[in-house]
């Protein structure tokens, strides 16, 4: 029976080893799904860089409208605009 200071070492030991083949496991998953094929390594760099381009950009407009609240023109229409959306024939 090994002796209790050397239980960490193995405890760690096997973490490590398990960690290692999760690892693995979801590299081989990536591999057998998204880069053995040209095409589809292509389809999902487009559709990651569609999805980034998309929440990059909600992202930053949240920002500008955060940061310049108060001065853009959504925001004072009401002061120079009489009557609304009301069409004028």
């Amino acid at each position: 029976m090994p002796h209790a200071a050397n239980q960490p070492l193995d405890i760690t030991y096997r973490s490590s080893r398990l960690h290692e083949a999760v690892k693995m496991t979801i590299a081989n998953s990536l591999y057998s799904v998204l880069f053995r094929k040209n095409s589809v390594m292509l389809a999902a760099v487009f559709g990651a860089g569609f999805v980034f381009e998309v929440g990059f950009n909600n992202v930053v407009n949240k920002w500008w409208d955060n940061h310049n609240r108060g001065r853009q023109w959504k925001d004072i229409r009401d002061k120079y605009v009489q009557g609304g959306e009301e069409d004028e024939e």
